[in-house]
């Protein structure tokens, strides 16, 4: 707005009837200016917002945690060695070709696992964000000591399909019309102008999207298709095993290591993964998403082991995890250890990160010992362990 300045009778009038900023509008009732205190609350809440932004995204990315726990299986199965699996559970890695935090990330891998017995090596998907992160998935798993079971995995969503955040609100709410078709909660699809405006909606139609991305999701655009084939051939000279599907028993153990495609952009079949796998048999899932658990069949693992949500990655105080991607964790069940049944279920934070920042959701490796269950499994089983 343009400010244009006044002389004779009605700069004085204006001047009489508002006291002029410098002199007295910025003085408080005991006649101390307040321009200096205001400026310095400006600048503390910029700067408190500058140091909060730097550490998202220059520091807790590369903090990577080590988080270690004990599960007993919570039914009476026998199968598990006596001294237990150690299981090195990764996920997320992300990597799209920077170098730069990529190659440090890695590095805080190598430290976290060297010197350690690790009896399986496992990774619950996203290893890629885009197929220029390769080369250094390979120099992940290079870095990390040889597992003695071998080493399995199952592919995420990124492993197949590369998105764009830009338009992820347009097509967010595009699966949301379409999702409430497909429910009976509207009358059908709108035409292609109005399924992609807000201004076509009514009141109602938002209130329930509000609701939609409140319960965690939002979902980015697909723009495009990685070649998950190279990354499976890559790995496999590796000496990592995709269970896409399919399961195996872990070397002479009773042990069962099952999984399945994902469920975004896969073909999930978990019936037919599960159908040569011994009802009495101690069974670990690996599913890139854990809304598997929604799946009946899903009951029959002792142990899930999963990743896709990040933990949220950005945690906030009072809302926790932001954004977790999943319909059938609470915000409380985003990472970590939690329960379903008889079903024991551990959700990874991830390594890497769809937009490069995080905040109260460090990454992480954690180290799972599989133990055999008790004989009174019904108390006295379940997770034993700790965090680090």
């Amino acid at each position: 707005m343009a400010v244009t300045e006044r002389s004779g009778k009605a700069a004085r009038g204006l001047k009489g009837g508002r006291p002029a900023l410098g002199e007295a509008g910025l003085r408080d009732a005991g006649g101390r200016r307040r321009a200096p205190v205001l400026w310095a609350g400006l600048w503390a809440v910029a700067g408190l917002g500058a140091a909060l932004g730097g550490y998202a995204f220059l520091y807790e990315p590369f903090d990577v945690r080590t988080e270690r726990l004990a599960v007993r299986p919570l039914r009476d199965k026998a199968g598990v060695p006596g001294e237990g699996l150690n299981i090195l559970h990764l996920s997320d890695t992300h990597f799209r070709g920077a170098d730069r935090r990529e190659r440090t990330k890695i590095e805080q891998v190598r430290r976290a696992t060297a010197g350690e017995e690790i009896d399986l090596l496992v990774h619950t998907g996203d290893f890629l964000h885009n197929d220029s992160g390769l080369d250094n998935v390979l120099a992940l798993i290079d870095s990390i000591p040889k597992p003695r079971l071998g080493a399995y995995a199952v592919t995420g969503n990124h492993d197949h399909v590369f998105y764009s955040m830009r338009r992820a609100p347009l097509y967010t709410w595009r699966l949301f019309r379409a999702r409430e078709a497909e429910n009976g909660a509207s009358n059908g699809a709108r035409s292609a102008t109005e399924a992609t405006e807000y201004s076509s909606a009514g009141l109602r139609d938002l209130f329930r999207f509000g609701r939609y991305l409140v319960s965690n999701r939002i979902d980015a655009e697909p723009t495009g298709v990685n070649d998950i084939c190279r990354l499976r051939r890559a790995l496999a000279e590796r000496g990592m095993q995709f269970l896409d599907n399919r399961a195996v028993r872990l070397g002479e153990t009773g042990v069962y290591l099952v999984g399945i495609e994902d469920l975004m952009e896969g073909e999930p079949d978990l019936q037919g993964s599960l159908a040569g796998v011994p009802q009495d048999a101690p069974t670990v899932l690996l599913s890139h998403n854990p809304d598997i658990i929604e799946a009946a069949a899903a009951a029959r693992a002792d142990l899930i082991l999963a990743g896709h949500t990040h933990g949220g990655q950005i945690v906030l105080p009072l809302i926790g995890p932001t954004y977790t991607q999943t319909e059938q964790l609470s915000r409380g069940e985003a990472s970590g250890y939690s329960r379903r049944g008889k079903t024991q279920v551990y959700v990874h934070r991830g390594l890497g990160e769809g937009v490069p920042v995080r905040f109260g959701a460090p990454p992480h490796v954690t180290f799972i010992r599989l133990l055999p269950a008790r004989r009174d499994s019904a108390v006295g089983a379940g997770c034993d362990g700790n965090r680090g």
